[in-house]
Formats: structure tokens, C-alpha cells, sequence
């Protein structure tokens, strides 16, 4: 019989797996340290510790933040800080001359070593946020020309901690928005009276502003300079604040709720009885400039009296009826008042004059529910 054939062994070569190359990105970002370090002395001011050192103003400007409620750090500085000074700071540096004050930084996660005299940073965007000196560093990224700065840094601050530091050093600095303030004031701990009323106020004019049903739907600028149609939030805190401050603010003992809806209900019947003037065919409406909204929120006590008096409620009907009296009223006329606290005063007492002689005088009111 014949053999069977021996058999032969066979070796598959197995490939080996092609090796992806690395992305542009992935190579930085395994270069890039997650920690920056920095040789530092701490300071000791009653309960909080401070750390100084010097760092590049490139450097610092990519881990600190300059508006703490704007993420995108140049949309940040260019809504909060005065553009003026920051090209004033810029053109400063590029003719050679130096800033040797420092600026005041707060971090969340930074590490001192005592035994070592080094802090430690993240090495990331927000890392810290600049209490002071926004304007010296944005104006030292504006140059072009990079140098060090000197930086005293609060360690481990609450987020409340780093609010007060940022109003009480700031509060009097001409260049910072006062709209700033106002907007961070809910995070202060032992507010004022006044402080709590700028506070409700905030919160008012962010449920107007964000409210689709709301006349002030998007009209409400919050941080930076309004737009035409806009009021700012300077404007309608300055105008609202009395109304809602104890102890003698007519609408200081009622709800957020009702505060809200009442401003709602004032601007809605005035749509209804005025359409012309709250919807021109051309232009911003009077309404929604600093003059029109200034006598408006003027005439708001008196209106409020004469509605309470005859309707026992501020619903949109009972302010419709109320405004329909005076459905004559020639708004035309404030053009000729000029503009500032003044000029709304006479617009305001011209509105309430004419709805007066209509009506007749309304009672005050105490803090007790009403219906809307």
C-alpha cells in the first residue's frame, strides 16, 4: 500500500494591527501638564490664607476667568470690563512701561506647600477667578506683548466668600458694571435690606426676561450694555428696587410670584390700550426706553391704588378698563421732557395727572394676596 503523505505544518503569519497615528490634539494634550507650579510664600489675614508668586500674564489669562456667569472667557471680559481702559492698559504697556501692582485671584483646587513655598494650579480654563485686576490683564493680552505679573491668590474660598471679596473690593470701581453686582448679590451671606431687595429684584427681572409669556420677554439686558428695545438691568433695578424694598415699598410684603405677574399684567394691559405706542411701526417704543419704563414704573403706585379701589385685584382687565379712561393720553409729549430721573418724574406725574382726573384719587394698600 502507499504511504500516506507526511504532513506539512503550516505558519500563518498573523498581521499585526496598524498603529493609528496620533492626532495633532492628543500629542498636545499628553504634553500638557495638569498641574502648573509655582514658587510662592503664604500670607495670613485673620481666617484666610493667601499665596503670593508671579506668573506670565499668558499663562494666568488661560486659567482664570473674568466674568464669573460667562463661560467663554473673551465674550467674559468684553461684557464686564470698560474697553476704553483696556485699550488705555494696552497701549500703557506697549510703549515699555510696567504694572506693579498685582492682581488678586481666587482658585478652588490651588495647593500650598509650606515645607516647599510652591502653589499648585490646575492646569486648566477657570481654574481661578480674577477679584482684581481684569482690566491690567486684559489689557496685557490686548498688547500683544506677554510679561509677568504678580499675583495674590485666596485659597479654598467658598463660592459665597469669593462674591463678597469681588463686591466689597470692586463695589466702588467705576470700569466694573454695577449690573455685576446686582446680578451676583443672591450670593451674599448678612445682606441689607437693600442688598435683599436688589436681590428680589434680580430674580424678578430674570422670570421677566426668560418668560415667554412676558412682556419683557429678551427686553431685559442682565449683564453688559442693552440693545435698542432693551432696558438695562441697572435701569429697571433703579425704578424697581423702591417699589419692592421694606419697609415702604407698596409692593414690598407680596410674593415673588405676585410682584412678577403684577409687572406682567402692567405691561400687557398697556399692549392692549396702547398698541401704537407699545408697537410702533418704526422704532423702539417709548416704553421700552430709560424715560418710558422710568415713568411707567412711577406711575405703578398710583395705578395700583386706583385698581385695588375699584376692582379689588390688578388683573389684566382691570388695568385694560383703568387705561382705557385715559386712551387719549399723548405720549408724543415726552419727547419734549429731555431725558434722566427729572425728565421720567414729569413723564410719570403727567400719566398719573391725567388718569386722576378720570378716576379720582386711589386708597393705599396693605400687603395682603390679590388676585392677578
Amino acid at each position: 500500500m502507499p504511504k500516506s503523505p507526511t504532513p506539512v505544518k503550516t505558519t500563518v503569519k498573523k498581521e499585526e494591527p496598524q498603529k493609528e497615528t496620533p492626532t495633532k490634539e492628543v500629542v498636545e494634550s499628553a504634553r500638557t501638564p495638569k498641574t502648573l507650579s509655582f514658587d510662592s510664600v503664604s500670607v495670613t489675614q485673620g481666617k484666610y490664607t493667601l499665596a503670593v508668586f508671579s506668573i506670565s500674564a499668558a499663562e494666568l489669562w488661560k486659567i482664570v476667568t473674568i466674568n464669573k456667569r460667562e463661560p467663554d472667557k473673551d465674550k467674559g471680559y468684553q461684557r464686564v470690563l470698560s474697553e476704553g481702559r483696556v485699550g488705555a492698559i494696552s497701549r500703557y504697556v506697549q510703549k515699555g512701561n510696567c504694572l506693579p501692582t498685582s492682581v488678586l485671584v481666587t482658585f478652588d483646587k490651588a495647593k500650598f506647600n509650606k515645607e516647599k513655598n510652591k502653589i499648585t494650579v490646575p492646569n486648566e480654563p477657570q481654574a481661578g477667578w480674577i477679584i482684581d485686576g481684569q482690566h491690567r490683564l486684559a489689557g496685557i493680552r490686548a498688547s500683544g506683548i506677554d510679561m509677568q505679573v504678580s499675583v495674590v491668590a485666596f485659597l479654598g474660598l467658598s463660592e459665597k466668600e469669593q462674591i463678597t471679596q469681588f463686591v466689597k473690593i470692586n463695589r466702588e470701581a467705576k470700569n466694573v458694571p454695577a449690573s455685576l453686582y446686582i446680578d451676583l448679590l443672591k450670593h451674599l451671606p448678612d445682606k441689607t435690606d437693600a442688598e435683599l431687595a436688589k436681590e428680589r429684584c434680580a430674580d424678578i427681572a430674570s422670570q421677566l426676561h426668560k418668560d415667554e409669556d412676558s412682556p419683557f420677554c429678551g427686553k431685559i439686558a442682565r449683564l453688559g450694555t442693552p440693545k435698542a428695545g432693551q432696558i438695562s438691568l441697572v435701569n429697571f433695578a433703579r425704578r424697581v428696587v423702591p417699589l419692592i424694598a421694606r419697609p415702604k415699598g407698596k409692593l414690598a410684603l407680596y410674593s415673588l410670584t405676585f410682584q412678577v405677574g403684577l409687572l406682567k399684567n402692567y405691561y400687557k394691559a398697556l399692549s392692549h390700550v396702547f398698541p401704537d405706542i407699545y408697537d410702533p411701526k418704526e422704532g423702539v417704543s417709548v416704553l421700552f426706553q430709560t424715560l418710558g419704563f422710568g415713568a411707567m414704573m412711577l406711575a405703578l403706585s398710583p395705578v395700583f391704588d386706583i385698581c385695588l379701589k375699584e376692582y379689588q385685584g390688578f388683573r389684566v382687565d382691570d388695568l385694560v378698563n383703568t387705561f382705557k379712561r385715559i386712551d387719549d393720553f399723548e405720549f408724543e409729549d415726552w419727547a419734549e421732557m429731555g431725558t434722566g430721573s427729572e425728565a421720567e418724574k414729569l413723564a410719570g406725574d403727567d400719566f398719573v395727572e391725567k388718569l386722576l382726573e378720570r378716576t379720582g384719587d386711589g386708597n393705599t394698600t396693605g400687603g395682603f394676596d390679590l388676585p392677578l
